[in-house]
């Protein structure tokens, strides 16, 4: 049983009586002496922040993990140098510096990462917007060369020279990209992954998947054409691969086709008996050696004209730095690769800790890949990200010959493709989730991967505005021996309290949406101020007219009091009109007599709001309706927001719950509940 006896309780009252702030207040030079204030104990969770893998590396249980760690990370390590290969061509870089990106940003992300799954390193989606970028600032146009020897043969494309171009523009972006992480991560920039909604991400890296399929379709085909990038690209792209479609090589076609088949039957093997192998089937390994086999055997290359990568360099480079010439035209696209990184690392991590029931820290998350990115630039690799394929352990990529990487690059996005059957749950569940699903894949599809991540953010924020400006709203009432208020549309026990209007709204008060809240309120209580206004503006000329004939009446009939009484008993018309008109006049503006505003939604309001509130107060003040507020959240006293509020509003007509504002309303009126008492006492049964 649940028993409360005490008064009606109002703010003014909680606050003069019942609670007492605690004394918070410190000069700025105390906040700043105790935010630099250094002790060892701040000193050692600044290292262990810093460097996440002194937290658990000590503690490691050598025993239960080690076999199993060893073997994940061999099958990893199997398809994370492979994938390197294949991703680098997305970036339009040689396949060795693949390898590279492959290399170190493990090595580092071990140190400085707080997640135990994922795996960084290369991939696709941030390898086609290096890609992009590469293409645009070194274009093939700038690198035909005339013949030396002055002959007629037309222009030769000098391919070494633009491959160390885009290279080098390859490793300036992600430096900067490196730069941009760490300052988001020290600036405690972690947040702005919230922007980037589930549906936002799926919808953007379905789209990013096609660009994907796309730009690999003349490597399958083995068609020759121009690398197209920016807005519209894939369009062109397309067009392009189908109108020289005649020119396809047979060979090439029917290779990448049986790379396809093979790696998915792998592919299927590998999910449909993952309990029973010990390690999944190595499908790109096997690819990789057999593709070669073949290409080496039958002189695939010089028989056939089948692209292949060529020779692969051994050894690591000596470190160099980067040429930050080139930094001013790659500002904008940093950005874009940092934000889409990092989202995409993030939003992993986040599922294997919450499956696995351990917690990351997304400006940590920040500082590692920046460090990854940073540091490994001077390596000469390009951006990395976590890999979706690798860090679930089911897809992977990886290759050789160009045909073979096509394909194995196709296998791979098929996982990525399978987001297309979030369209129907979201029809089910949400329609405007669906909306910003639709919007980032139509978007990245045709504007390109950055254009299409900004609109898709916009888009995503304003459905948040939308949202609020959208509200819930309805008429509360009270579940008797509950102390509960429901909507009264929805539950047949609620019951409303005559003469009391409780207006429910599930948003905050501000700027954008005050207007609509009050034209909400006036709606759903069916009271308006303004017709109540003009009703009492016509009673008050009912009145004066009536006045008027009773004054003209009572001259008649002290003139001729026969004549009057004459005129009365043959009609009583003027005295029925005239009685009627005053009872119209005497009966009140309306039923409702108080108006409670149930703010427990209610996050922030605005000065705007605020003063829509004021002035709404005032117009039902002026027709005899009293408006209180209940369920007003604490922290609006406090120093940030206590002005906004108490500029218009007294703090005897702010409740902490509804039912203290329905008690006070009923007091304020007792005709309408004679007898009630300022305590109250419940009793309500235990379940």
């Amino acid at each position: 049983m649940y028993r409360i006896e005490r008064p009606v309780y109002n703010e003014a009252l909680i606050r003069s009586q019942v609670l007492n702030r605690r004394d918070k207040s410190t000069t700025l030079r105390e906040r700043v002496a105790h935010q630099f204030r250094c002790s060892s104990q701040r000193a050692k969770a600044a290292v262990l922040t810093f460097l996440p893998i002194l937290t658990w590396l000590p503690s490691y249980p050598v025993k239960q993990y080690l076999f199993s760690d060893v073997v994940s990370g061999l099958s990893t390590g199997v398809v994370q140098l492979p994938q390197g290969l294949a991703y680098a061509m997305l970036a339009a870089v040689p396949p060795v510096y693949g390898l590279y990106s492959s290399f170190y940003p493990v090595l580092l992300y071990t140190f400085f990462g707080t997640s135990r799954h994922i795996s960084v390193g290369t991939f696709a989606v941030i390898s086609l917007m290096i890609g992009g970028v590469a293409v645009r600032e070194a274009p093939d146009s700038m690198f035909y060369t005339l013949p030396a020897n002055g002959s007629n043969i037309s222009a030769v494309l000098d391919v070494e020279a633009r491959d160390a171009k885009r290279v080098q523009v390859a490793i300036v972006l992600t430096t900067m990209v490196g730069i941009i992480q760490i300052a988001l991560g020290l600036l405690r920039f972690g947040f702005v992954a919230i922007y980037l909604t589930e549906p936002l991400v799926r919808g953007f890296t379905t789209a990013a998947s096609v660009h994907v399929v796309i730009s690999q379709l003349k490597y399958l085909l083995g068609v020759k054409t121009q690398r197209f990038s920016g807005p519209l690209s894939a369009i062109y792209v397309s067009l392009a691969v189908f109108s020289d479609i005649t020119s396809a090589n047979i060979t090439t076609l029917i290779l990448g086709l049986a790379c396809i088949v093979f790696l998915y039957g792998v592919k299927d093997i590998n999910e449909r008996f993952k309990k029973k192998l010990p390690v999944p089937i190595p499908g790109e390994i096997i690819v990789v050696i057999v593709s070669t086999g073949v290409s080496y055997g039958l002189s695939l290359s010089e028989g056939h004209k089948v692209d292949v990568v060529g020779k692969i360099p051994t050894g690591l480079l000596p470190p160099a730095a980067p040429e930050f010439s080139l930094l001013p035209n790659l500002v904008t696209d940093s950005f874009a690769v940092a934000i889409v990184g990092f989202s995409m690392g993030i939003s992993l991590a986040k599922i294997f800790a919450l499956k696995h029931g351990y917690s990351v820290d997304g400006n940590q998350e920040l500082i590692a890949l920046g460090l990854c990115n940073f540091v490994s630039s001077f390596f000469k690799t390009f951006a990395i990200t976590c890999s979706m394929s690798r860090s679930l352990v089911q897809e992977s990529t990886g290759g050789k010959t160009q045909t073979a990487l096509a394909a194995i690059i196709m296998v791979n996005l098929l996982g990525m493709f399978k987001q297309f059957r979030d369209i129907p749950t979201l029809w089910k569940t949400s329609k405007i989730e669906l909306a910003i699903w639709f919007v980032a894949f139509v978007a990245s599809v045709l504007l390109g991967l950055d254009y299409g991540l900004l609109v898709a953010i916009a888009f995503a924020i304003l459905t948040v505005i939308y949202r609020t400006q959208s509200p819930k709203s309805a008429i509360l009432g009270h579940v008797p021996g509950t102390g509960m208020y429901c909507d009264l549309e929805e539950y047949e026990e609620a019951v409303e309290y005559e003469g009391i209007k409780i207006f429910h709204s599930n948003s905050s008060i501000y700027f954008a949406n005050c207007d609509l809240y009050v034209n909400a309120l006036k709606k759903k209580t069916g009271v308006n101020p303004e017709h109540l206004q003009a009703a009492l503006k016509a009673r008050k000329k009912q009145k004066e007219k009536v006045n008027y004939n009773h004054g003209v009446t009572s001259e008649i009939v002290s003139n001729n009091h026969l004549m009057e009484e004459q005129r009365n008993c043959q009609s009583g018309e003027v005295h029925s009109v005239s009685d009627s008109e005053q009872s119209v006049f005497l009966k009140p503006p309306g039923d409702v007599t108080s108006i409670i505003l149930d703010w427990t939604p209610v996050n922030f309001i605005d000065t705007v709001g605020a003063k829509a509130i004021k002035q709404v107060m005032k117009e039902y003040a002026a027709v005899d309706v009293q408006v209180v507020i209940a369920g007003c959240s604490s922290k609006y006293y406090d120093d940030s927001t206590r002005e906004v509020l108490n500029f218009f509003m007294n703090t005897d007509l702010v409740f902490p719950t509804v039912h203290d504002a329905v008690l006070h309303c009923q007091h304020s009126h007792p005709a309408a509940a004679p007898g009630i008492q300022m305590t109250r006492e419940e009793t309500i049964p235990s379940p």
